[in-house]
């Protein structure tokens, strides 16, 4: 049995924020009925037979994660809205779970250190890769599905083929050290991680998974913006970023979570390397859409170059917003 995978409330912020892929109820009902027909495959004839209540909770499954990729209403809901039992829409997750149709994730409780209700993504749905990524999100459970729904079933009248017992007893030697909770070193970080990075984190994250959730979290932040270039060439950025987080970390600044903390600083810093690319590109942009009193013009600065006219802007931009770490318990 795997561990849990367990994201913070700031991670299920970015998900309810993201767009939908359904934009209209036609195409949100086609998707829904898409991912109705896996799971129709999953109960082969049985589906017509289940009672009406248990069919439309599945039916408002796949309703919910057509917008998405995933739906997070909780047992006891479902289960009162459509008059069946929490035990039945637990046994439906369960099924689909097993079958590799879903695969469940949990957010941590915002008001007590524990789960809450979880979320369930549709593997078939076409954001699942999208959060597979964005999460960090293990093929161990789809791959053990696909690799059980291959065996081919041994003809009765075939002789059980025997199996050394040595080979036996090396597997289950293995499986215990598998199943060990071990914790892995920085040289086990996947390679798409940069050196660079890991050389500068593992100071103080020397974990191979706090290292990959970490470079997780400059991917999702990089995603927001159009830049110019490849993530690996803003590696400084990042960089820079983790260090004021571990900065304001060690001035107890942080009152939540060092991950929304760096994720937040990465956001803003990105923020001003999207200006300042758009600025080199076009140094006569301004925003004229700005109340009169608030506009800066060519006049007012004098003899100011572009760049100093840019810093002003960016620098009256920096304190009318001011960023509110991300909530990740420690």
């Amino acid at each position: 049995m795997t561990a849990s995978v367990v994201i913070s409330v700031s991670e299920f912020k970015e998900m309810n924020d993201h767009v939908p892929f359904t934009k209209t109820h036609q195409e949100q009902q086609d998707m829904k009925l898409n991912l109705l027909k896996t799971v129709e495959a999953v109960y082969g004839d049985r589906y017509y037979r289940l009672k009406e209540g248990t069919r439309k909770a599945i039916d408002m499954m796949c309703w919910f994660a057509a917008e998405k990729g995933f739906f997070f209403a909780s047992d006891d809901y479902l289960a009162a809205r459509y008059g069946v039992t929490d035990k039945t829409v637990r046994n439906i997750s369960k099924k689909l779970r097993d079958h590799g149709v879903i695969q469940t994730i949990y957010r941590r409780s915002s008001t007590q250190n524990g789960l809450s209700a979880p979320i369930h993504l549709f593997t078939a749905h076409p954001y699942f890769d999208h959060w597979k990524q964005a999460l960090q999100l293990s093929d161990f459970q789809a791959d053990f599905q696909a690799e059980k729904a291959e065996i081919p079933c041994e003809s009765k009248v075939e002789q059980p083929k025997k199996v050394s017992t040595k080979y036996l007893s090396f597997n289950k030697n293995l499986l215990k050290i598998l199943r060990k909770e071990n914790r892995l070193g920085y040289t086990f970080t996947p390679k798409n991680v940069p050196q660079t990075f890991i050389k500068a984190v593992k100071p103080f994250f020397d974990e191979a998974a706090d290292i990959y959730h970490l470079w997780g979290k400059a991917i999702l932040a990089y995603k927001k913006f159009n830049l110019s270039n490849v993530l690996e060439s803003y590696e400084e950025i990042v960089i820079e970023a983790f260090k004021q987080s571990v900065f304001a970390h060690k001035q107890r600044k942080i009152r939540k979570d060092f991950n929304g903390y760096f994720y937040g600083t990465l956001v803003r810093m990105f923020t001003y390397k999207k200006r300042e690319e758009t600025f080199t590109t076009h140094p006569s942009i301004f925003n004229w859409l700005e109340e009169e009193e608030n506009k800066i013009s060519f006049k007012q600065v004098g003899r100011q170059s572009w760049q100093e006219q840019i810093g002003h802007l960016m620098q009256k931009e920096d304190r009318l917003t001011q960023f509110d770490p991300e909530e990740i318990p420690y």
